[in-house]
């Protein structure tokens, strides 16, 4: 496949069906292992990116994402990761970080560490496109990558816009704050006279793929490949 699937998880979590955006633990846990049956190869957003393009249809190969920064990620999902060694990445917003329901930042230091990749989601997460005030989106941007960098002591390379949301304006600004890729939440943009690397897509992973059949259309790609 030309195109790496990064799948797009926010809460690990049990008891929260309605929102959309909850996969419990069980089913994160039997994705998981499902990969490791079919022999896919658990990727890095570096690796995504460099070998973006250039992927064979008949690799088999994924990335697993998680937005927002939920205290359950810790526990459900990047405990069982860390202890497969398998890499993913973590966007945080950084007003977040600490409220309830959210990591704090001896936990997100933590995942550091232990080689999960931490990347910006804003610090408020808003829709970016609408800000019309440069200091606002500079804040959103610039400083929520300075302020994780500052926590983590290591260099916060990938940005995920909030809601998906982009426009040439924005993806300008992630790159002259020194973010090397950007991730939109669903397929590429339609507005594209930016760099491709300021815009790739992931596929978001809710409580329907608690089917696995549903679940392998995205893993293989085929959910952005056909639809």
């Amino acid at each position: 496949m030309k195109f790496i699937p990064v799948l797009m998880y926010h809460r690990i979590h049990q008891d929260e069906p309605a929102s959309g955006l909850a996969v419990s633990p069980e089913d994160f846990s039997r994705q998981v292992e499902w990969l490791e049956k079919k022999s896919f190869r658990f990727l890095s957003l570096e690796e995504v990116a460099e070998r973006q393009g250039r992927a064979r249809l008949w690799d088999r190969a994924v990335s697993l994402t998680f937005d927002d920064g939920f205290t359950d990620n810790y526990k459900n999902a990047f405990s069982l990761l860390i202890s497969k060694a398998k890499p993913a990445a973590l966007f945080v917003v950084t007003s977040w970080v600490g409220r309830e329901g959210f990591l704090g930042w001896r936990e997100i230091r933590e995942l550091a560490d232990s080689g999960i990749t931490i990347g910006s989601h804003s610090h408020t997460h808003c829709w970016l496109p609408e800000i019309r005030d440069e200091s606002w989106l500079r804040r959103e941007i610039f400083e929520s990558k300075k302020i994780i960098e500052d926590q983590i002591r290591k260099e916060v390379r990938h940005f995920s816009y909030p809601v998906g949301g982009v426009n040439p304006r924005v993806a300008d600004l992630v790159r002259k704050a020194g973010y090397q890729v950007a991730w939109v939440a669903g397929a590429r943009p339609t507005e594209t006279n930016f760099s491709p690397q300021f815009g790739l897509r992931r596929i978001k992973v809710g409580p329907r793929d608690s089917d696995l059949i549903h679940f392998s259309i995205k893993a293989y790609g085929l959910k952005t490949l056909f639809w």
